[in-house]
């Protein structure tokens, strides 16, 4: 994934990442909630000073579907924002999860209902049912929070 500098096993049930952007880190949260079995930490911090930060937002652990944040700003708000996306992200059909994951990957409707073999008007079903534009509002607002809390 573009930005991610690979992940690094800590331990058995634990990884990191150090990660160069805020596109690059709602997308990597993302994926892990949508995944649903992991407990999420992101640093906010000075250069090399964000691992540290993640795992102390994170402390001894933490339940599967949340995001603890550490930042010097907006660190209530960047895990709202994530809050509200796990959310939905946890109400959706496997439809709705197919559905969204190709327009994450970059199809447009059209091609995504190809792609799965539906109407376009079935496409657009999937994607109203499964919350996709507020999953994007939700995309767009933590990356603009991070981009703040990261000056």
């Amino acid at each position: 994934m573009s930005g991610v500098a690979g992940f690094e096993s800590l331990g058995v049930e634990d990884i990191r990442s150090d990660i160069d952007s805020a596109e690059a880190l709602c997308n990597v949260v993302m994926a892990l909630l949508s995944d649903g079995a992991w407990a999420i930490g992101v640093g906010i911090a000075e250069e090399g000073w964000a691992s540290e930060a993640a795992t102390h937002a994170l402390g001894a652990g933490g339940r599967a579907g949340t995001v603890k944040v550490s930042s010097r700003l907006l660190k209530d708000e960047i895990a709202a924002v994530f809050l509200l996306i796990a959310h939905a992200l946890s109400k959706r059909s496997v439809e709705g999860r197919e559905a969204t994951s190709l327009m994450r990957a970059g199809f447009n409707q059209n091609e995504a209902a190809a792609e799965l073999g539906i109407s376009k008007q079935a496409m657009s079903q999937r994607l109203h049912a499964a919350g996709w534009q507020a999953e994007l509002a939700g995309w767009r607002l933590a990356v603009n929070l991070i981009s703040m809390a990261d000056r």
